[in-house]
């Protein structure tokens, strides 16, 4: 099944250009289709091997990555990391002592929702990704903290790029390399790079016939009606937000990968043997005690989830691009679903594309709450 019907319904709800979707197993990729247009009227249509960007469901991609660090026992979830962001050379404010990867990773490290303007001068520093992030880090924790760490959630790119760089510094690697070496390469993620798809494929080419080459499809902002676009090349600069913060959400690839991502989390490692241990995915999927953000994942409650069990699941948008990913533990399913635009109807809380694939998708496939 190439679930034509799910994209067909989905093209008609949204009205963008295109979307895929996946459905995931414990074993990996039970189904997966795509349908639309790499760039909205150019008539080309997308492939299943065309390339996505997936926004912030990086973040759990970083989260991921980490862990292998924490069972190797260079980190660990709950220990101060103030003694090694002083061992790599960060001056770290007092009210930041106490603060844990646990915290950065789960939005609630006291991180500012978005960057402090000191932080992002302080990245031109470089052009290099990697040093403009350590700059980026000694800005952000000598500055301290916009609330208690530890304390109320308050969502946050920062904190996964403070996370990246303190690994970075750590392993003389840079968060880019580190990702091919320890998620990329042994989960077959061939496709994963980072940034706007077809950035890298279409420059040399396009400029010598003088014309636009459209390799992969391209992001879309939402024009100024209802159901137009504007267009990004993947050679502009609004196509994707800077290099730098990369680790909060620039991870471009397949379907099929995105697939294969989203099912390992399904399995609990199942479909990639000993790249971390079954109790160290359930570290990454579980929430603290009455929250709802675990590591790198949003959860719900069966109550409040739509399909009567308990869901992990992440959207990401980089407001040209929507990804989503979703799993529920008890039946060992999951969804993974990508579109080339992000339409304010597309992330409504109450009817977006999160709901539909949720009410709709979901529980077509596994059949309606008893």
């Amino acid at each position: 099944m190439n679930l034509q019907r799910e994209c067909e319904m989905l093209l008609r709800q949204f009205g963008v250009p295109a979307v895929g979707v996946a459905r995931l197993v414990a074993t990996g990729i039970e189904s997966l289709g795509c349908l639309g247009e790499r760039r909205h009227g150019s008539g080309i249509p997308v492939t299943e091997n065309d390339l996505w960007h997936i926004g912030s469901c990086t973040k759990s991609m970083t989260a991921t990555m980490l862990a292998r660090y924490v069972e190797r026992g260079d980190l660990e979830w709950d220990a101060p990391l103030a003694p090694l962001f002083a061992a790599c050379g960060f001056d770290v404010h007092p009210d930041f002592a106490d603060l844990t990867l646990r915290q950065l990773l789960t939005h609630r490290a006291g991180m500012p929702a978005d960057p402090s303007f000191s932080a992002v001068d302080a990245c031109v520093c470089s052009t290099l990704e990697w040093e403009q992030r350590a700059a980026f880090t000694a800005a952000t924790l000598a500055e301290g903290p916009t609330q208690v760490p530890g304390g109320e959630f308050c969502y946050s790119n920062p904190g996964y790029i403070v996370a990246a760089a303190l690994l970075e510094t750590l392993t003389g690697t840079a968060w880019e390399e580190l990702m091919r070496q320890e998620l990329f390469f042994p989960l077959g993620l061939a496709t994963a790079g980072f940034g706007a798809p077809g950035k890298s494929s279409r420059g040399a080419f396009a400029r010598l016939i003088g014309r636009d080459v459209i390799t992969q499809p391209w992001g879309h902002l939402p024009g100024a009606r209802e159901g137009t676009f504007i267009e990004l090349n993947p050679d502009d600069e609004e196509a994707d937000g800077p290099p730098w913060s990369g680790p909060a959400g620039t991870v471009h690839l397949s379907l099929p990968d995105f697939a294969r991502y989203v099912a390992f989390h399904v399995s609990r490692g199942a479909t990639a043997p000993g790249y971390l241990m079954p109790e160290t995915i359930d570290s990454l999927h579980a929430p603290l005690p009455g929250e709802d953000y675990a590591l790198g994942w949003a959860a719900t409650s069966a109550e409040a989830s739509g399909i009567g069990k308990f869901a992990i699941w992440h959207e990401g948008s980089n407001n040209a691009w929507y990804a989503g990913m979703l799993v529920v533990p008890d039946d060992q399913r999951g969804l993974a679903w990508v579109c080339n635009a992000c339409p304010d109807s597309v992330l409504d809380p109450n009817t977006g594309m999160m709901m539909m694939v949720l009410e709709e998708i979901y529980n077509r496939w596994t059949g309606p709450i008893a």
